[in-house]
């Protein structure tokens, strides 16, 4: 007895292609026509004929990512990438979904209430859709952990860390360690020359912080048990000077939590001058006599791509961000 198993190819029609699209978007047919319009209104890319003779024709199992290399190429030569801006705006489509997903009250350390332990409460408000911040509060709930572990039976006693200072608002320091605090300090950034520096004390002890970490003032203080500075080196000219100047705000012992882009949109704040691998901004605390214990570059090529051109954390899992 014989069996023989065969296999027909049949060309895919157009409908086909439709359907497949319906399937991966979900946009509507309406949806789809502006789709086809669109597209039929670009000029032809001026790298198709190279496409059709170098690349050649595509394989099973990478036909898709092909297709799409060559649309995003037309679609930014057509200028029309990245697109959304780094903030989403009025018109943006995403901009609706951004406002209701920005569950986070107003100054939510306000409140002075921990936060429970997910990735959601660590988001500050008006960024509920930025990867980066998903990944800075799973870095933060990663750090907590080992800080405790590190702190051993000391973790138990009350205020653990001491004083603890964070960039412009107290909102993981008040929302992640709040137990651990003592004081949920503040450090705004002040250039010398056009604003004046100074230190702040308010009624139970809260100070505020006016200076510039690459020129420090003898008055800064260095009793920190705890500081944390995310998207701060990224806007600093001398990032080394500036580390060892954010190394002096710590006691002995005390803990840094330092995190700065790989891949990110221009966003000025007054400025925008670096972007880090992990190695570089490993090199950095390292040069200013800090000893890294824990490394979390998350993140993958496809989700660091897809940010460049406005995909913001709502085309991805989160898994895939952290």
């Amino acid at each position: 007895m014989f069996f023989l198993l065969f296999w027909s190819f049949w060309p895919c029609r157009s409908a086909d292609l439709w359907g497949a699209l319906q399937h991966v978007t979900g946009l509507s047919d309406a949806e789809l026509s502006l789709l086809a319009e669109e597209l039929m209104e670009l000029r032809a890319p001026s790298q198709r004929m190279l496409w059709q003779r170098k690349v050649g024709p595509c394989e099973r199992g990478r036909c898709a990512s092909e297709a799409t290399l060559r649309l995003i190429a037309a679609l930014g030569e057509a200028k029309l990438l990245p697109s959304r801006l780094f903030e989403l705006f009025p018109g943006d489509p995403l901009y609706n979904y951004w406002k209701e997903s920005d569950k986070t009250p107003f100054h939510s350390w306000m409140d002075a209430e921990e936060a429970e332990e997910s990735i959601e409460a660590l988001i500050p408000e008006g960024q509920p859709l930025a990867s980066g911040r998903i990944q800075a509060s799973s870095f933060t709930w990663k750090a907590k952990a080992l800080i405790r572990q590190m702190l051993g039976p000391a973790v138990n006693a009350p205020h653990a860390l001491g004083r603890c200072l964070e960039w412009d608002t107290p909102h993981y320091i008040i929302k992640a360690f709040q137990k651990l605090c003592l004081r949920y300090d503040v450090l705004q950034y002040a250039d010398g020359r056009a604003v004046k520096e100074e230190m702040r004390v308010y009624l139970r002890g809260t100070r505020v912080l006016a200076l510039d970490v690459l020129h420090p003032p003898t008055w800064m203080p260095n009793d920190y048990g705890l500081v944390v500075c995310f998207f701060v080196l990224e806007h600093v000219p001398e990032p080394h000077r500036a580390m060892r100047g954010i190394t002096r705000l710590l006691i002995p012992g005390g803990f840094l939590l330092l995190g700065a882009p790989f891949i990110d949109g221009v966003h000025g704040c007054p400025d925008d001058f670096f972007r880090y691998t992990p190695h570089g901004l490993r090199n950095v605390a390292e040069a200013a006599g800090l000893e890294v214990l824990m490394e979390f570059a998350p993140g993958d090529a496809a989700a660091a791509a897809g940010d460049l051109i406005g995909m913001k954390s709502s085309y991805w899992r989160t898994e895939m961000e952290h």
